[in-house]
């Protein structure tokens, strides 16, 4: 029965660390909704891509409807090898919208050469880098090639630069949910981590952020030195520059108003999740956080006491009494916090749909975990060990 005392003991660090992240949302709830004042700050909009013949269609009809002033913002794609008709596609569109300043650059990779390092980047951080060079604006904002922009996005970053001095603004990220179950699992699960970012952003503790939505002042991204030691790791181009800016003590804020927040869809099949999943993981082992990864530890505790107590419950029921228990009161806190969260965003919340991902959530959050511990992954076609 010594296991089933750890269990409960988890199951109670668990549940004071969710109630404690989610009454810390409670600033952004009680906040005014941003006034948006006369477009003043100039962007440079990163995008880059490989192989999103499929997404860009919906990417340029979102670019042509901003309401931001053409001549506030320019747009730089960077191809990264793309093997379809993604530069045609891209090609077509300067055409079309000449009025909008749209770059289209090769993704060739460089040498890194910050701070005296040798090294090549990864494909992803290399179109990044090379896109900063060439920028004209003070302000960077990367983003995907596989998202829609709202309408006011530009409006939204630029009202909050000018009421705060501040170094990086990190956006919110939604999976589109559709009939498929695994679309909504990815919904509910991106919801989840934008909770935790969020959450951590007003404990002080802001260890994630997204890279489809993020924005922060070119010369401070020089001066933080982002790559230095990363430059070889295929993803985190988010939360290493998160990291690096808090290191440099630059001054880091988090939007959550629906007008800044980006949508992008769901990957379709679940080898495509899990090869994502196992990429995330590897960026995460290399942030130098010891919340995040005691966060991490406890999520993982925690999943592993109720599978286990499934298990167990077979030779004694009392694990069987704990995993009730435990399910119980998971789904109606964390069902709280998401909802907090959706709210936040403007966005329905089901609690059914909830249920239904909640059953599955512990058996897919170990599958992930422990297979992402070893081997290699596959993204855009590539293979990483990092």
């Amino acid at each position: 029965m010594t296991w089933l005392f750890g269990f409960y003991l988890i199951l109670a660090i668990y549940l004071a660390y969710i109630l404690w992240m989610t009454l810390g949302l409670t600033r952004f709830l009680k906040q005014k909704p941003l006034q948006f004042k006369t477009p003043k700050t100039k962007f440079s909009i990163v995008i880059p891509m490989r192989d999103e013949a499929e997404n860009l269609p919906a990417l340029f009809r979102s670019i042509s409807e901003l309401s931001y002033p053409n001549s506030l913002f320019e747009i730089i794609v960077v191809d990264d090898a793309s093997r379809d008709d993604s530069w045609k596609l891209v090609r077509a569109f300067q055409a079309h919208y000449r009025e909008i300043k749209i770059y289209l650059v090769s993704g060739l990779p460089d040498r890194v050469t910050q701070a005296g390092s040798e090294g090549k980047f990864t494909p992803k951080k290399n179109a990044i880098h090379k896109a900063i060079s060439l920028s004209s604006y003070p302000y960077i904002l990367t983003t995907d090639a596989d998202v829609l922009l709202p309408a006011y996005w530009l409006e939204s970053y630029d009202s909050r630069l000018q009421q705060t001095d501040t170094d990086l603004v990190a956006g919110g990220v939604v999976v589109a949910k559709s009939t498929s179950f695994l679309s909504r699992y990815q919904h509910f699960d991106m919801l989840s981590l934008q909770a935790f970012g969020l959450g951590s952003f007003a404990r002080r503790q802001p260890v994630i952020c997204n890279g489809a939505n993020l924005c922060y002042k070119k010369q401070a991204y020089v001066d933080a030195e982002v790559n230095r030691g990363t430059a070889h790791i295929a993803s985190g181009d988010d939360v290493f520059t998160l990291q690096s800016f808090r290191e440099k003590g630059f001054v880091i804020d988090y939007m959550s108003n629906p007008e800044s927040v980006v949508w992008t869809k769901a990957l379709e099949s679940f080898g495509e999740l899990w090869q994502q999943r196992r990429r995330w993981a590897r960026k995460t082992t290399s942030v130098d956080s010891w919340y995040m990864k005691g966060v991490g530890t406890l999520i993982t505790l925690m999943q592993l006491a109720l599978v286990l107590s499934l298990i167990l419950g077979f030779w004694h029921q009392a694990y069987f009494g704990f995993l009730v228990n435990a399910f119980v009161l998971k789904f109606i806190l964390d069902g709280w916090s998401l909802s907090r969260m959706a709210k936040l965003q403007n966005l329905g919340f089901c609690w059914m749909d909830f249920l239904k991902v909640s059953l599955v959530y512990p058996f897919f959050t170990l599958f992930f975990s422990l297979t992402s511990l070893y081997g290699k992954f596959d993204w855009k076609g590539r293979r990483f060990s990092k």
